[in-house]
């Protein structure tokens, strides 16, 4: 068993060599995903500001100041009503109303049109213009998970590297699998002898390695370029993106299995991948989705993988925090493991 993987193991790292295309896919999926795409989806906020004064005191001038200085505000007016702001604010002229009250406190009003966006404002006006120890009154209650840095990239980028590693796992055992089945070298493999075990541990064995070894690329490219260190232990996040490359690989080995041919494998990878993606908290808080939707995370390793990342990256949590998605994550790849077997085993 043990020199049958081993073969095994070095024919699909052969295989891989031998495609340029590939190796430069390898090569080029970090740079392009980690390095280059939050570029465009960080959502740094640029703000227009009104400030209401009704306390006629110095105070205005000085939070007048303050949002001046910002190099998050794009421009700071002052109105002389509550009125004559909100009406600016409506007709997008601004994105938040500051109002100073005769009691002393500071009323936020923001645009909540883009409620990420509107978040973000309230966030960084109530820090500009308020002292630690003074209640500001917000209409807004940003989401902390949104927050961990000044303009969200680190958020975007977790989300970027699970996606990442997800798309190699999965599509390289994927496509791997169907081509040897469409070139009947899956068929000779199993004349030899060869138990559909090995098979499937051998390919979920390599990708797994593969993956991981581009993760290592990944981090070091969000280290450099955005300075994104993970706040908890490294050994937890490799034994959780383990645990959730075990999960995808086993699905793109999955979707060879039931596509039988590439055509079909590529429309059912893509269009899985579509359905996890949007419900998994990749673009929206859990808390967001209906009960029904939110349900489905059970079955969901994107969900898991995402959730666990971000704990562990963005808020320091070790491998205890992370002990249930671990398991879920595992209990979906043996499944998904267990039937790949069988599938593949009915392969002659």
């Amino acid at each position: 068993m043990k020199t049958v993987l081993l073969n095994n193991l070095v024919k699909e790292a052969l295989q891989l060599v031998r495609t340029p295309a590939m190796v430069a896919i390898l090569i080029l999926c970090p740079v392009v995903t980690v390095g280059l795409v939050p570029f465009g989806l960080g959502d740094k906020t640029m703000l227009r500001v009104e400030v209401v004064d009704r306390t006629f005191t110095d105070r205005g001038l000085e939070a007048v100041s303050l949002l001046a200085r910002s190099p998050y505000v794009k421009s700071v007016g002052a109105s002389n009503s509550e009125s004559e702001a909100e009406q600016k604010l409506k007709h997008g002229e601004t994105d938040a109303v500051v109002t100073l009250s005769d009691g002393g406190e500071a009323t936020i009003t923001v645009n909540g049109a883009h409620t990420l966006h509107a978040a973000n404002a309230e966030y960084y006006i109530e820090n500009i213009i308020s002292p630690p120890e003074e209640k500001v009154l917000s209409e807004i209650h940003p989401h902390p998970l949104y927050l961990s840095c000044d303009d969200n990239t680190h958020y975007y980028l977790v989300s970027m590297i699970i996606m990442l590693t997800a798309i190699v796992g999965c599509c390289l055992s994927a496509l791997s699998v169907v081509r040897e089945m469409e070139t009947k070298v899956l068929e000779h493999l199993r004349s030899t002898g060869m138990k559909a075990l090995a098979y499937v541990t051998s390919k979920v064995a390599f990708y797994v390695c593969i993956t991981l070894l581009e993760l290592i690329v990944a981090l070091i490219i969000a280290r450099v370029v955005f300075g994104l260190d993970p706040a908890g232990p490294l050994i937890a996040l490799f034994i959780l993106f383990a645990c959730f490359l075990f999960a995808m690989v086993n699905l793109g080995v999955t979707f060879a299995a039931g596509g039988k041919n590439m055509a079909r494998a590529i429309y059912l990878l893509v269009f899985v991948f579509l359905i996890l993606i949007l419900l998994s908290t990749m673009f929206a808080p859990l808390d967001n989705m209906s009960p029904a939707w939110a349900a489905t995370r059970f079955v969901n390793p994107f969900f898991w993988g995402i959730d666990g990342a971000m704990k562990i990256m963005l808020k320091g949590v070790g491998i205890s925090g992370v002990f249930p998605h671990i398991c879920i994550l595992l209990a979906i790849g043996g499944l998904l493991f267990t039937f790949n077997v069988v599938a593949l085993g009915k392969v002659e």
